[in-house]
């Protein structure tokens, strides 16, 4: 962030929240329920998160304060937004995968300062992989040709289609079953 010289990044997208905090709420956006989190180049990071889903947040997660809110009371997770946002100069969202809500209330609180995109530089830490993670993904696709090969095989003329998808699943099934038992 600061050679690219961001102050805050603020985050929403479910799959970057639960890769930076292990964290992942029950309904998110779904309802209008959004979970953000605040990471600044040179403070805590915050996680601002629905009071009924907090305790979902694993105790090792790497967030130094956790905000809560309730549906209807005050002005819900705005509370938190303008003490933070109003501090920092350069901020930066992931631009094509921020809710709707939350990017119109922080284009108000920015005031038609721009606001950068900080997709680029998450996208390129997530392509940092442990050995254990490159491990599971081998298996992953070991377990995926597994179902494909399974699929093939059941293939034939006047075969239904629930035949195939249960042969496909049980191949991936019995890969999956070797590669628990064996690793």
């Amino acid at each position: 962030m600061k050679e690219n010289n961001i102050d805050l990044a603020v985050i929403t997208d479910d799959d970057s929240l639960y890769y930076f905090t292990g964290y992942h709420d029950f309904l998110h956006m779904d309802f209008g329920r959004p979970t953000i989190l605040l990471v600044p180049k040179d403070d805590e990071s915050t996680l601002i998160t629905p009071l009924l889903d907090a305790l979902l947040v694993p105790e090792d997660a790497p967030v130094e304060k956790i905000e809560t809110w309730n549906d209807g009371v005050g002005d819900e997770w705005r509370e938190f937004l303008p003490k933070i946002i109003n501090q920092k100069k350069n901020i930066a969202c992931e631009k094509y995968k921020i809710n709707a809500p939350v990017s119109i209330y922080l284009s108000e609180l920015m005031n038609g300062k721009p606001m950068g995109d900080i997709t680029p530089i998450i996208n390129d830490i997530r392509m940092i992989k442990t050995d254990e993670e490159l491990k599971i993904a081998r298996h992953a696709g070991e377990v995926a040709m597994a179902m494909m090969e399974g699929a093939k095989t059941a293939i034939g003329h006047n075969v239904p289609e629930y035949e195939i998808a249960i042969a496909q699943s049980q191949a991936g099934t019995r890969k999956a079953a070797e590669l628990l038992k064996t690793h």
